[in-house]
């Protein structure tokens, strides 16, 4: 899932766009699009990374059920002939903007999706020119007010990086199937495997069971040694929920790297004892 490839949709019937600014899902502007199922209708925002199934909804969408998309623009109803592979609900087109469409199933918990290009060429120039990671000049703030060193002796660590991460227990690595992954529980009881964009600042995330966008993870743990990751005491400062504690491989050392259990919630920061010594390009401590 972690290709990273960010899509433009529009509408397929009136050709509006369907990017929601407002409302961020796995860091980038969601897919905004009516939904109903039997008498209930509500607002839904889709991730536009294409690959990752996050969402949030202001009416709660049973797992399994078949629901009717429309575009909130010109009201009509998005929806091909087409059925899924999967599960035989129907396929829903989306335009892709200047190249192509991205079909996804109707049925809530399928997976199913694909993506026609009109011109492959095209479909890879607006790949390159529409995504990017970020680059330094995004730091929020200098670090010199937090600290006397100067930027110029600390190293940054920028958007986009690959993280080299590992267990702060058995120092074991965490990156495993292109992922940083971890076992969880959530609030109902339900274990099992979270997976992480293992690159700073992409928000992009799996799992075994659906995690609403807003909810914590009640349980943390390493997959090798079963560590607890939550660390104890210690809240987000932005959201108030636990925050995570692993370990980082910057250029020169390992850093004490944390981030929110929330999901939605894009926190990040480190270890005040790394602090002199290495920047984290975007994270709020800055």
């Amino acid at each position: 899932m972690y290709n990273l490839i960010a899509l433009k949709i529009n509408c397929p019937h009136c050709e509006k766009s369907l990017m929601d600014t407002q409302t961020l899902i796995d860091n980038m502007p969601g897919v905004k699009l009516n939904v109903s199922f039997d008498d209930q209708h509500g607002v839904i925002h889709l991730s536009s990374i294409y690959g990752s199934y996050n969402y949030t909804a202001n009416i709660k969408i049973p797992l399994g059920k078949e629901v009717t998309f429309s575009c909130p623009h010109c009201k009509d109803s998005i929806v091909s002939e087409l059925k899924c592979d999967e599960c035989q609900a129907h396929m829903v087109p989306l335009k892709i903007k200047d190249n192509g469409l991205v079909r996804i199933c109707s049925r809530a918990g399928c997976k199913k999706h694909n993506v026609e290009f009109e011109e492959l060429s095209r479909a890879l120039e607006h790949f390159y020119k529409n995504f990017d990671y970020g680059d330094a000049s995004r730091i929020k703030r200098s670090i010199t007010e937090i600290s006397e060193k100067p930027i110029d002796d600390k190293e940054i660590v920028k958007s986009g990086t690959f993280l080299r991460t590992y267990c702060p227990h058995c120092e074991e690595s965490l990156y495993r199937n292109r992922a940083i992954e971890f076992k969880i529980t959530g609030k109902d009881g339900e274990e099992g495997i979270l997976q992480l964009s293992p690159f700073l600042n992409v928000f992009t995330n799996e799992s075994t069971f659906y995690i609403p966008e807003g909810e914590p993870v009640n349980n943390v743990r390493c997959p090798h040694c079963n560590g607890d990751l939550l660390r104890k005491g210690e809240d987000c400062p932005e959201c108030g929920e636990p925050i995570i504690g692993i370990s980082v491989a910057a250029l020169s050392k390992i850093i004490d790297f944390y981030f929110c259990s929330k999901k939605g919630c894009h926190w990040h920061g480190m270890s005040k004892e790394d602090i002199d010594d290495i920047i984290i390009e975007d994270s709020s401590e800055w």
